[in-house]
């Protein structure tokens, strides 16, 4: 059965449906998850319920020592492109977080209002910013941020992590940010996650003539299966970022024997999880790029495009030159879907 023609750009869906006609049982398709399989964020999403819930279960000193003064050497984060102290940034988000958990019923309003807006900007801020400068990227913000689950339950995660992605699917695409009073930072998001139906029926269309979807995302893995499980997705297999598990709450480090899940790391564990090489990659950002590229046996590599920089902008300018085995899906961000076809097509 060919793919239903919904979004597809021409190219896409005239190459994705030859693909699928020699699929072979057994043949493996992996697919990135957040901003692949559907528009938007789950994991950062759930940072934000944390944070503005105020729902982590570890104090502020714990907090802070988790994010060294420098890391990697550097010293300051990149915010709106501009540099920022680390250690200065640090100790503003931490001890408005410490005065927030440990403050006493007579504290006046005007003060909590403004350690609250301190601690959940400056948090959701210096994540993006740990992300974004060069030097700490993502190899340092992702299992940080992963790691900020630590001391839940497993019960409370799993309610936690189907209150989140409920919410998310109502939530209208809208944008939106949150300011330090002071105005020394700002974090803006897009609300709303929407599923991909083109990437749902390309994950059926392979599972129907025999293959095996997996899933590999640098979101935690228990939260990308409650979301799957709930949103219906055609997958076998999820590889992502795990916390080992002590006394029945989520642990301080990340599981033994996983590779953080990003950049070369997700190579690393689809070669040590998968019994063969990927047919079919499926991914957004520089941190899927060597699973784009690093297997002899791939190959279709589908780019959703986001404009992304980096070694991400390699493979769409080759998908974009009509290069055999690249692809490139263009999004409508305002919509949360892929950009409609050109009736021509």
């Amino acid at each position: 059965m060919k793919l239903k023609r919904l979004n597809w750009s021409g190219r896409n869906y005239k190459a994705l449906n030859e693909l699928l006609a020699g699929v072979r049982p057994g043949e493996i398709a992996v697919f990135d998850w957040d901003n692949t399989c559907i528009f938007n964020d789950i994991g950062e999403a759930l940072l934000r319920r944390l944070t503005l819930d105020l729902a982590f279960e570890i104090d502020a000193q714990a907090m802070a020592a988790m994010v060294p003064d420098r890391i990697h050497g550097i010293g300051h984060v990149r915010i709106k492109g501009r540099p920022f102290s680390l250690k200065k940034m640090k100790n503003a988000v931490f001890r408005a977080y410490a005065r927030l958990k440990t403050g006493s019923p007579s504290c006046e309003k005007s003060r909590i209002d403004e350690d609250y807006r301190i601690f959940s900007s400056g948090l959701l801020a210096l994540n993006r910013a740990l992300e974004e400068t060069p030097g700490i990227g993502c190899e340092f913000a992702y299992p940080w941020m992963i790691t900020l689950h630590q001391g839940l339950t497993l019960p409370e995660f799993d309610r936690l992590a189907t209150s989140v992605i409920q919410e998310e699917l109502r939530n209208p695409i809208v944008h939106r940010s949150l300011a330090d009073p002071l105005k020394r930072w700002r974090y803006d998001w897009t609300s709303g996650i929407r599923p991909y139906p083109e990437m749902r029926d390309l994950a059926d269309r392979w599972q129907e003539r025999g293959g095996k979807v997996v899933v590999s995302t640098a979101s935690k893995r228990q939260l990308v299966e409650k979301m799957i499980a709930m949103t219906g997705f055609p997958c076998q297999q999820v590889i992502g970022m795990e916390l080992e598990i002590a006394g029945g709450r989520l642990g301080r480090v990340l599981k033994p024997g996983l590779w953080p899940n990003l950049g070369k790391g997700k190579v690393a564990n689809i070669r040590a999880r998968l019994a063969g090489e990927p047919t079919l990659v499926a991914g957004d950002s520089s941190n899927d790029y060597e699973m784009l590229t690093a297997f002899r046996s791939t190959r279709v590599r589908l780019l959703i495009d986001r404009r992304g920089r980096g070694e991400i902008a390699l493979a769409r300018r080759r998908a974009r030159a009509g290069e055999n085995g690249y692809l490139a899906q263009e999004i409508d961000p305002k919509l949360g879907t892929f950009k409609a076809a050109r009736r021509r097509e």
